[in-house]
């Protein structure tokens, strides 16, 4: 090799380890950007350009803002969770109105939180999730502003007909108390407890076809399959 040619060697060397080293150091600080968004948190959801984050879900699990929804479920709830969430973000966003929410009804709500985990079991979930009683309050004042919507949309008086009850009382109540291994009672006797069955059921059927088509003229998207 000519001597010539060597600082031209020399420089394409150093030239290479620089852009090695360079590229190395990418590499490292990308996976550890990686990592570190992986760890703190993930986006499972966005609903009208309304993030919902795994955190979000693991808070509302751990602290059961949907417990009483979903107390006849078992297993893996998260899913679950998530259409609630959804749903709440989604009727609060295109229902067209927004519920005031009261101070007295959000310490309402707190009381039964610590009542039913009790207050060390709140204090460390608390820690677990960063939180204070304020951040947790405005996850609570969601739930509550959609469940005001909602009440305030189906709470008027649905009548049912004497017939509605019969039909209900044959089908629904005699074959529910056979298998429980009770007797019926005389359908007379339970006119009131009919009828208020049969409006629970109306008013959650209307509830749920009202969400199903909010839901059509909503932006949803779904980020995470494994939650």
């Amino acid at each position: 090799m000519s001597s010539k040619n060597m600082p031209k060697m020399r420089r394409l060397n150093i030239f290479s380890r620089i852009f090695f080293f360079q590229l190395i150091k990418i590499i490292f600080f990308l996976f550890i950007v990686y990592c570190f968004s992986e760890t703190v948190d993930r986006i499972v959801a966005v609903v009208n350009e309304q993030v919902i984050t795994l955190t979000d879900l693991r808070i509302a699990e751990a602290f059961g803002l949907h417990d009483e929804e979903l107390k006849e479920r078992s297993g893996n709830l998260r899913p679950l969770i998530l259409e609630r969430l959804i749903d709440q973000k989604n009727v609060i966003a295109l229902a067209g109105e927004e519920a005031l929410v009261e101070k007295e009804e959000l310490d309402s709500f707190q009381a039964r939180i610590i009542e039913k985990l009790g207050n060390e079991q709140v204090r460390r979930k608390l820690e677990e999730f960063d939180l204070d009683w304020d951040d947790l309050r405005g996850y609570i004042q969601e739930k509550i502003n959609y469940q005001k919507i909602i009440s305030r949309k189906f709470g008027q008086r649905i009548i049912v007909s004497l017939k509605e009850i019969e039909d209900y009382y044959k089908q629904s109540y005699v074959s529910s108390q056979r298998e429980k291994g009770l007797e019926s009672r005389p359908m007379m006797e339970i006119l009131d407890l009919l009828e208020s069955l049969i409006i629970q059921e109306k008013v959650k059927t209307q509830i749920n076809d009202w969400i199903k088509n909010l839901r059509k003229k909503a932006d949803i998207q779904l980020l995470l399959q494994e939650i």
